[in-house]
This record gives structure tokens, C-alpha cells and sequence, in this order.
């Protein structure tokens, strides 16, 4: 074997009803290359669809808006103005 082969193992269980069917699914075909095609198929989807983990998926903080503050109208202050006091 090289050295620059990364060797993983699986099993099956054969009374196992779901692992029967994937090995019906894989038949005769080179388990190997089989699990790279699916490999490099989720690696494909996962740059089209970011993960809900990653940080592109925060929703961005939400501002508070402040209205503008509006001028009240000036009343005139009885006790302040000689022209409006009462005798």
C-alpha cells in the first residue's frame, strides 16, 4: 500500500434490514469509487446550500430607529411675560 493512501473501513451488518438494502444498492459496483461520487456530490451541494452552522447564516442585528425629534410650539409663559399677566 502507498503512503499517501488513507484507508477507512465500514461494515454491514447482515440482518440489518437498511444495510442490506445499501449493499443491494452498491451490487458489484467499486465500493470505492462509489463513496467518492458521494463524497464530492455533498461537497457540491454544501457550497451551493451554506450550512445553518456557518457564520454567513446570522441574521444581521437589527437596528433601532429613533424618530427625529420634533420641536414642540413655543407657548407663551403667563407668569414670564408681562403682556399676558393677569391684574
Amino acid at each position: 500500500m502507498s503512503v499517501n493512501k488513507w484507508v477507512r473501513s465500514i461494515s454491514f451488518n447482515k440482518t440489518n434490514e437498511k444495510d442490506i438494502a445499501r449493499l443491494k444498492l452498491i451490487g458489484k459496483k467499486s465500493f470505492s469509487k462509489f463513496i467518492k461520487k458521494l463524497l464530492d456530490d455533498e461537497i457540491k451541494r454544501q457550497t451551493i446550500i451554506p450550512s445553518a452552522t456557518s457564520k454567513t447564516a446570522k441574521p444581521p442585528q437589527q437596528k433601532r430607529i429613533v424618530p427625529p425629534n420634533k420641536q414642540r410650539p413655543v407657548r407663551p409663559q403667563i407668569q414670564n411675560n408681562p403682556m399676558l399677566r393677569r391684574n
